[in-house]
């Protein structure tokens, strides 16, 4: 399966239509199918780019305790090289910091998702008693 999902990658891919322009004698670009391309993202990744929100959560974590961290250095040195540092130290607390937010909205929306689906679905109408 490894192999399998790799060899994808590796094929060519399939192409939608020639993009025009260009200089004569060189190749021409071409503009490559989304719909090829996702697919074989989904088969490489085993479908886990539907729950990004999990892959940076973790990001999240790391660059909220790094900003925390490197926030709480530079403000108690003092100095004029510290001006650069501060201002990346703050960015990198307020990059993870919408990192989590991101994670979050997006949590919440696949749970909605699911309560809708599980709505919308029928029960069944006799259920055994456990």
């Amino acid at each position: 399966i490894f192999l399998t999902s790799w060899s994808l990658f590796l094929s060519p891919p399939a192409f939608s239509r020639p993009v025009t322009g260009g200089k004569p004698g060189l190749p021409m670009a071409t503009a490559t199918d989304s719909t090829a391309t996702l697919n074989k993202l989904a088969l490489a990744t085993g479908g886990t780019e539907k729950s990004w929100y999990r892959c940076i959560f973790p990001f999240g974590i790391v660059s909220v305790v790094i900003g925390v961290a490197a926030t709480c250095i530079t403000f108690t040195i003092n100095g004029p090289q510290m001006d650069i540092a501060k201002v990346v130290s703050v960015a990198t607390l307020i990059f993870g910091v919408g990192l989590l937010v991101a994670a979050y909205v997006c949590w919440r929306a696949k749970r909605e998702r699911q309560r809708k689906r599980q709505r919308q679905e029928p029960v069944p109408l006799e259920q055994g008693a456990l």
